[in-house]
């Protein structure tokens, strides 16, 4: 699902990338048709989203937003849904994503994920431009992370109102969610925190009590919720309770 398909664009015959919202050659619209499921654009003739691999069927409705593309500076659509928003740039295919609705997007897809698992393979996140954008929301320089430590994809976080995913992340995101690398990292750092909580309680004898700190109270100041940003939290607290819990 990370390789796009050639086309044809209708309008002038020239090959495109599925992917692409305008031919590059004419400036025609290319793909047209948005995934209820991940948000990505899609061509006309698509049966299946090129991002999720999902039916396409009906689409969801957007809305004249305030905010402007911080790569481009077009206007965003706005797209909302359940408990919150996605914005959506038709020029550069950049998302902005509001925490609570990320939450729900990779909450569904770790229950997808569960039925059906599915080979992540991640991408060198060096091969990617170093820059540095400002939220749409409030203006201030994002944080830059790679999502789950091991996913490939860097993102751009502002823990006070979203993430900014550039063209072809979103998908990326939920594809390595479903594919079990959240819970993955997830499994990995608690196993980093008890091989720190064993060395602490073997070089610090006289300290045993503040070694056997409850591990949950550990893990919410790690870096990898840091990592992760706000909108994971409850996904994070979800995880942990399948680990421990089944």
């Amino acid at each position: 699902m990370d390789k796009a398909r050639s086309y044809q664009c209708s309008e002038c015959g020239g090959e495109v990338d599925s992917r692409a919202r305008t031919c590059r050659y004419c400036s025609a619209p290319v793909a047209t048709v948005r995934c209820a499921h991940c948000y990505e654009m899609n061509v006309p003739d698509a049966l299946h989203c090129s991002g999720c691999g999902r039916e396409l069927g009906l689409e969801p409705v957007g809305s004249a937003g305030s905010c402007v593309c911080p790569t481009c500076s077009a206007p965003l659509e706005k797209f909302q849904s359940g408990p919150g928003s996605l914005h959506d740039c038709g020029r550069c295919g950049g998302q902005f994503v509001e925490h609570a609705l990320l939450r729900e997007l990779l909450e569904r897809r770790q229950l997808y994920g569960e039925t059906l698992r599915q080979r992540h393979v991640a991408q060198n996140p060096l091969k990617q431009p170093l820059r540095y954008v400002k939220c749409p929301e409030c203006s201030e320089l994002m944080n830059r992370r790679n999502f789950g430590r091991t996913s490939g994809v860097i993102i751009d976080i502002c823990h006070r109102h979203g993430i900014w995913f550039d063209a072809g992340e979103l998908p990326r995101i939920l594809a390595f969610v479903e594919a079990g690398g959240l819970a993955l990292a997830r499994q990995r750092e608690l196993e980093e925190l008890q091989r720190n909580q064993a060395f602490y309680k073997s070089s610090n004898p006289a300290s045993i009590d503040r070694a056997s700190v409850d591990a949950s109270r550990i893990s919410g100041a790690t870096s990898l919720v840091d990592d992760l940003g706000e909108a994971t939290l409850a996904l994070l607290a979800y995880v942990k309770e399948k680990i421990f819990h089944g």
